[in-house]
């Protein structure tokens, strides 16, 4: 019973402190994106921009490599629609370049952000020298 109780406690514990963790703001920029009728690259610029507190030069040059990116991604699916290996390694390729393009856009921490935003933080360290 001591374990049983001790495994509740340790459990308890853990899970109240992965949850200081979460970002508060996420709630209000859902609701906004709710509120807006975007989707695309519109969606992705417009959520940049609150979540990295981008300046307005970077908002507009985010802008247009996603913009871009969102093109040749639906270009890619369209071409490759039989071929899920060669769709998803050029999709992977697109995203690499994007993310190129972005670092000499965005400051460190700002890149950080945005890789964290795109669920890619440890794809992205593991990738980098994925050429040589």
């Amino acid at each position: 019973m001591r374990r049983i109780i001790l495994l509740v406690l340790a459990t308890g514990i853990c899970t109240f402190a992965n949850a200081q963790r979460l970002k508060l703001k996420e709630g209000a920029l859902d609701k906004l994106v709710l509120q807006v009728s975007l989707e695309g690259p519109t969606l992705a610029a417009v959520e940049l921009q609150k979540e990295l507190d981008l300046t307005q030069e970077q908002y507009y040059q985010v802008m247009q490599l996603n913009q871009q990116r969102y093109e040749q991604i639906i270009k890619v699916e369209e071409v490759h629609k039989e071929d899920a290996l060669v769709r998803s390694k050029s999709i992977y390729t697109i995203n690499m370049e994007a993310d190129k393009a972005l670092s000499s856009v965005l400051d460190p921490r700002q890149l950080r952000l945005f890789l964290e935003l795109e669920g890619r933080q440890d794809l992205r360290l593991v990738s980098e020298h994925a050429e040589e």
